[in-house]
């Protein structure tokens, strides 16, 4: 099953919060609970709402986990902290050293601005929703989790999984008893609707395959991504962890024969700009066209070939 449009309870322990398009997971048991993702400004006043509804008190969140440091995964944190002041911030050592960097946080509270403008376009949140501004351009994290790490939290142990590929400092967090992975962006962005995927290795393309194939291995029920959905289900999730790394590959051929051929890389990147920007107007242009740069570097890279 793929459920979208939060909030909605996605098992006993588990809710999906925030928005469609950037998600936040409350996870808790026995009195004890925790964040994960730290999305983007507004999904702070969105998740103050919604709490109410599950009877989730505020003194139970004492964790806050940044899956990776970029802008619309830590953007709520500051809100987060407002919320739930006993909470600890949990971060890789990567995603921290960013989040402390000033010139960092000023260019990530450009995009979120941008991407509350969005939001607030088309319906998604309301002006009530919008973020409050950032006392200070720092997001101070409290413990660096690293691979083979655990975050707790009542009776849950939940393995800290080093995935990288669509970022150096992604991580994903997998709860063998309960059988959820909360996997962050190493999947692509995936777009339930058609049921189709954009890579986004925009680190390292081997390392990305690499880390889709360990998190398809972990036999999850339950798979939370970064945006638009949730995967239940051992049948459907195996199918999307398929479906990720076929596309991955799809895309990263397609790049590398489209070059081979004599395409220019730079044209080339510019039009998959195009391309994924017609299906997810969220940024400019020029934002997916600079990401689409990185993808065409990387699968270049990856074969030996001049970028």
């Amino acid at each position: 099953m793929i459920i979208t449009n939060p909030p909605v309870a996605i098992t006993d322990n588990l809710l999906l919060l925030g928005t469609t398009d950037y998600p936040i997971y409350l996870v808790y048991e026995g009195g004890d609970a925790a964040v994960v993702e730290g999305g983007i400004g507004a999904c702070g006043p969105v998740l103050e709402q919604q709490l109410a509804k599950f009877g989730v008190g505020r003194e139970m969140v004492k964790q806050i986990v940044v899956t990776h440091g970029h802008p619309d995964h830590v953007m709520a944190v500051p809100a987060f902290r407002r919320m739930f002041p006993g909470a600890h911030v949990l971060a890789s050592q990567i995603a921290a050293a960013t989040m402390a960097n000033e010139k960092a946080i000023g260019f990530f509270t450009k995009i979120d601005g941008a991407l509350t403008t969005w939001l607030l376009d088309k319906g998604a949140i309301t002006e009530s929703q919008k973020p409050q501004a950032l006392a200070e351009l720092k997001i101070a994290v409290d413990r660096i989790l690293k691979e083979g790490d655990t975050v707790a939290v009542g009776g849950l142990k939940f393995n800290v999984i080093a995935t990288p590929g669509h970022s150096d400092c992604s991580l994903s967090l997998f709860e063998p008893a309960q059988e959820i992975a909360i996997v962050a962006d190493v999947t692509g962005f995936y777009m339930p609707a058609t049921k189709t995927w954009w890579p986004m290795y925009f680190s390292d393309y081997g390392a990305c395959v690499n880390s889709i194939r360990r998190l398809a291995a972990l036999g999850a029920e339950v798979v939370c991504l970064s945006h638009n959905a949730v995967i239940t289900g051992a049948d459907e999730v195996k199918k999307y962890f398929e479906g990720a790394i076929a596309s991955t590959e799809a895309y990263h051929k397609r790049i590398v024969d489209a070059v081979k051929g004599g395409k220019d890389p730079r044209a080339l990147a510019g039009e998959l700009g195009v391309e994924i920007h017609a299906q997810t107007g969220s940024l400019p242009v020029d934002f997916f066209q600079k990401n689409c740069s990185l993808l065409v570097k990387n699968s270049l890279k990856h074969e030996g070939m001049s970028v």
